[in-house]
């Protein structure tokens, strides 16, 4: 078995949530381009997952896993660098083909009236090595 990164951008419909309509650079993505239910499309067999921002704020800094301990020790190892050190994660089966796949994010509440955003920061699946 290997672990592989993928890129975000390519298998989500967006990679944020930030339901503020202000934008403090025009690197940002206007509100219009930040669409939810955000979608993920497995990269094995392209089954499409919808995800809502409460997913998001539930999993935030929780260790819940829905993988088995097998898997969920691979992806620990990955994430056990300083780089990850502020990040959350929703990991799982893909219900098609059950890849393991966890998303990598960083997620808060913010803003004046406490909104929950998030940003996608990776994906990571668990790739069998006989195929």
């Amino acid at each position: 078995m290997r672990i592989v990164k993928l890129n975000p951008d390519k298998y989500l419909t967006t990679t944020e949530y930030n339901p503020s309509p202000h934008r403090t650079s025009p690197e940002e993505k206007p509100v219009s381009e930040r669409t939810i239910p955000m979608i993920y499309t497995c990269e094995n067999c392209n089954d499409m997952i919808a995800f809502k921002p409460d997913n998001f704020q539930k999993h935030n800094r929780s260790n819940y896993s829905n993988l088995q301990i097998n898997d969920r020790l691979q992806f620990e190892n990955i994430m056990t660098g300083s780089k990850y050190k502020d990040h959350s994660f929703i990991d799982f089966y893909c219900p098609k083909c059950r890849q393991p796949t966890t998303i990598i994010f960083k997620g808060n509440p913010s803003g004046y009236w406490g909104f929950y955003e998030f940003t996608i920061t990776e994906i990571i699946v668990i790739k069998d090595s006989i195929v």
